[in-house]
């Protein structure tokens, strides 16, 4: 019997979620800002009753960890956590840099993604992700809060052609630092957590309220 996935973004200025049933994922996706709170469970009740399935049917709960908006990233996990200890499922993080990048490769089928989030004026979420041919991605360790000043030296040092996706990368071309013309601006969508979630399942990297930690990041520059 197929796995029953729901899955829960709120990490940025949008709210989506996502269920995999019967190896198909169907999603929901609304720009809401501020309003994480408000939309976040009807759009829940709205995917579950649109595929006839019932909170007591799922198998697995995911959630983007970050990071992002703080308010956004705790919302989602407070809602996934409560799922998980009611139905006594597992839960499921996954970080939401790395779930932009599996949405350029299923927009674009770009490998090597640098992803550039806002979080101050001056500092972006930063990270450089490559998907192996094994269509895992590498790059976990790249995820940090950088200030946008340095991140000309880490552009001029990079050796292949890679895609920018996230807001952060406008930010940066409207401060004049790099002259960026090229980058994909785009938010992190709930179904492109079911990947990561599926490899986890088929590893057996899963247990109920592990690996469900909210991802904060610092300056390591």
């Amino acid at each position: 019997m197929s796995k029953i996935i729901l899955a829960i973004d709120s990490s940025i200025d949008c709210c989506s979620v996502a269920l995999y049933k019967n190896k198909k994922i169907f999603s929901i996706s609304e720009i809401c800002k501020k309003k994480h709170t408000i939309q976040i469970l009807p759009m829940i009740q709205k995917i579950l009753n649109q595929n006839q399935i019932t909170c007591k049917e799922l198998n697995y709960i995911s959630f983007s960890k970050g990071p992002g908006n703080f308010t956004g990233i705790r919302i989602a996990a407070s809602v996934a956590h409560s799922l998980s200890i009611s139905l006594k499922i597992p839960i499921i993080a996954i970080s939401t840099l790395a779930i932009m990048a599996e949405k350029a490769w299923r927009k674009y089928k770009k490998k090597y993604i640098i992803v550039a989030i806002n979080a101050k004026k001056t500092e972006v979420y930063w990270a450089k992700y490559i998907r192996t041919s094994q269509s895992t991605w590498i790059g976990e360790d790249t995820e940090s809060l950088i200030n946008i000043n340095l991140i000309k030296n880490q552009i001029n040092n990079l050796k292949k052609n890679w895609t920018f996706i996230g807001n952060g990368w406008e930010n940066i071309k409207n401060q004049n630092i790099l002259d960026i013309n090229k980058f994909k601006f785009f938010f992190p969508n709930a179904k492109d957590i079911i990947p990561f979630v599926l490899l986890k399942i088929k590893t057996l990297q899963i247990s109920c309220l592990k690996n469900s930690q909210i991802n904060y990041l610092y300056n390591n520059f």
